[in-house]
């Protein structure tokens, strides 16, 4: 559903439908028996937009329409009812073959790609130039390690008013083997704190099998190898976690880390748990 109509991906377009009456029909009744008149219902094409490989995916805010494609990543239309017109405004111009898309805000919007990877993209509205405003910027970058093939608003726990992250928005993401997950866009300040909390405990914790925490959730795929700087615009919920089962002097280094007693900084990981 989109502003009262139909907006669907079909093949390599994007098409919006309006639901249409049609004078003069038949109206059936249950004993079987049909009576003239009435009116009959029908779909009608209002526009479309060319220029995709496969539009596998649709997501919709206001007049803005994001679509996920078979290979050619992500783009950004917009519709204008005025002129019933469908118009690209950007895309991101990086050969991923998108399994999920979704919108976080206006100007933030998250894609999973096949090689277990989520990346969030921003348009470039205050951008000089008309080129740069026609390219989706690239904000965040993640491999989480799951075929991510659904993203759907919601948390997995019952949310507080009175919850200190109460209004932080959160989005769950389902994969092919069964993973439920949560992403929550954080404040600025809090963002960068858990930053510096993720990188005392990747010089605590070791990763499994000796693996770099960061080389893992770094960006990755068949153009792109495993990177040292670790993912970009995203935080590890899971190591942040960790932090609950350290051993009390090792919570104790990671705290004095990030500034803070080892109490405060255990309210404030138990609290994430609860978005």
């Amino acid at each position: 559903a989109f502003n009262g109509k139909l907006l669907a991906g079909i093949n390599s377009k994007v098409e919006l439908f309006r639901w249409v009456a049609r004078g003069g029909g038949v109206v059936a009744h249950t004993d079987g028996k049909q009576q003239e008149g009435g009116s009959t219902y029908e779909l009608a094409k209002e526009c479309s937009h060319h220029g995709h490989i496969v539009a596998l995916y649709v997501a919709v805010r206001g007049d803005f329409i994001v679509v996920g494609d078979l290979m050619k990543s992500v783009s950004l239309l917009a519709y204008k009812p005025e002129e019933s017109v469908i118009e690209e405004r950007a895309r991101d111009y990086n050969a991923n073959w998108m399994t999920a898309v979704d919108i976080l805000d206006d100007d933030t919007y998250l894609g999973a790609e096949n090689n277990f990877n989520l990346f969030t993209l921003r348009k470039q509205s205050d951008a000089a130039t008309d080129e740069e405003r026609s390219r989706l910027e690239i904000v965040g970058e993640y491999h989480v390690g799951e075929f991510v093939n659904k993203f759907r608003r919601g948390s997995l726990v019952m949310r507080l008013p009175d919850q200190e992250h109460a209004d932080v928005p959160t989005l769950l993401f389902g994969t092919v083997n069964g993973v439920i997950g949560v992403l929550a866009t954080l404040p600025r300040e809090q963002f960068e704190f858990l930053s510096s909390l993720q990188a005392a405990l990747n010089k605590t914790v070791s990763g499994v099998g000796g693996l770099s925490h960061d080389a893992w959730r770094s960006f990755q795929n068949e153009h792109r190898h495993r990177s040292k700087e670790g993912a970009k615009g995203f935080v590890d919920g899971d190591l942040i976690e960790s932090f609950l089962d350290l051993k009390p002097e090792k919570a104790a280094e990671v705290a004095a880390a990030v500034n803070l007693g080892v109490d405060e900084l255990t309210r404030r990981v138990e609290d994430l748990q609860r978005l």
